[in-house]
């Protein structure tokens, strides 16, 4: 399945695309469908096949929303600036990652209005965890190419997701990889708020000519993943899996007995994690029955 809006989806086979609606059925992009003619309609979902990875969230009442299914891997998308570089969001996606078994790279984009110095420094944080870190400018053309011949490259295996927050350029990125495909509105951004105005209102799937696909969603503010029991966020969270603490049950919360999270974990991480390791608690606790 190519593309969502509402209860109609455009699917996609030999014979080229069409519109059919899910009819009971729940389906995301990537998902391997099947479906019937149906009069007046141009066809109806009946089933969907098993997916083989799946992107997904969890909404403040612990129910799980899937996003897309069949990845590759996460392009996750970050603005150096306007908006502004949000670390915190980046690190919930590698957990996402992370946990699903899925590839991530980070596409550092708008570059042509400068790096800050304090994003260069995170970027380093990170560099021990192996991230890949891509840097672009659909503005100026750096790094298109680049990217371009990544998706080529590491097509085998499903589409990667174009993900991040509204106004970080996403589909400015998809314009600049495929100027004669219509991407629809480009997001501004909010001179009070300082973010992105939602451009992207449905997901899309997009075949690239050099080889690869690459799906364009809505921009996503707030990423919760979808770990039920907040203990395990440390398997998945970048530098702190590892770390030797002397209990191994221990969750690096402040003053925890026995815990070297502190000296081992750089500060920044440490704080983005117990952020996240409470938020997960309190929607442990609301969604209990």
């Amino acid at each position: 399945m190519v593309e969502t809006r509402g209860r109609k989806v455009r699917v996609r086979d030999d014979q080229g695309e069409r519109d059919c609606f899910l009819a009971g059925q729940r389906a995301v992009v990537g998902d391997r469908v099947c479906w019937v003619v149906a009069r007046g309609s141009g066809g109806k979902l009946v089933s969907t096949e098993p997916r083989t990875t799946v992107l997904r969230r969890m909404d403040s009442r612990g129910r799980e929303q899937l996003l897309a299914a069949n990845l590759r891997g996460l392009l996750v998308t970050m603005s150096a600036r306007e908006p502004g570089f949000r670390v915190s969001l980046l690190h919930r996606y590698i957990v996402v990652a992370h946990q699903d078994g899925l590839d991530l790279v980070l596409i550092l984009n708008k570059t042509d209005l400068g790096v800050p110095e304090e994003v260069e420094a995170h970027l380093a944080l990170l560099e021990p965890t192996g991230l890949r870190v891509l840097r672009t400018s659909a503005k100026t053309g750096e790094g298109i190419e680049g990217l371009r011949r990544f998706l080529a490259a590491e097509a085998e295996g499903g589409p990667w997701a174009l993900v991040g927050s509204s106004g970080v350029g996403k589909t400015s990125l998809i314009v600049a990889l495929l100027p004669d495909a219509e991407v629809g509105a480009i997001a501004e951004i909010s001179s009070y708020w300082g973010t992105g105005r939602h451009a992207t209102t449905h997901s899309r799937l997009f075949t690239l000519p050099d080889g690869g696909e690459i799906a364009d969603s809505p921009g996503i503010r707030n990423l919760t993943p979808v770990i039920r029991d907040p203990v395990d966020l440390r398997l998945y969270f970048p530098r702190v899996g590892s770390v030797s603490c002397k209990f191994r049950d221990c969750q690096h919360r402040p003053e925890e007995e026995g815990c070297t999270a502190e000296a081992e974990v750089p500060a920044p991480l440490l704080a983005s994690y117990r952020f996240l390791l409470e938020e997960l608690t309190e929607v442990a606790e609301t969604s209990k029955p």
